[in-house]
């Protein structure tokens, strides 16, 4: 019982830091699309409403980058839960 309580509190911690690795994307992003939008609408300069375009872009690039990688590492999570439970199923005497 204590080496499943020590699984599942690990797996959680997994999960928490996968989710808080989402969120500094979601806040690098934000960031992108906040120095973006004035640039685009609020300046005249060409230069830099191109590099205002450049911001959103790279924003909402960062901000698909890291849902893509946070769904890619709760499917590896939920792998290795599901393959290790298996295999505890399998031997239940094992010691690990």
């Amino acid at each position: 019982m204590d080496a499943q309580l020590r699984d599942q509190l690990a797996r959680q911690r997994t999960e928490l830091a996968n989710e808080r690795t989402l969120l500094a994307y979601i806040r690098t992003a934000l960031g992108f699309v906040i120095v973006g939008i004035p640039a685009m609408w609020l300046l005249d300069h060409p230069y830099m409403q191109t590099l205002g375009g450049l911001s959103l872009t790279a924003g909402v690039m960062c901000l698909a980058f890291g849902l893509r990688r946070f769904m890619a590492v709760q499917n590896i999570i939920a792998q290795q839960f599901d393959s290790q439970q298996e295999s505890e199923q399998a031997e239940p005497g094992r010691v690990t």
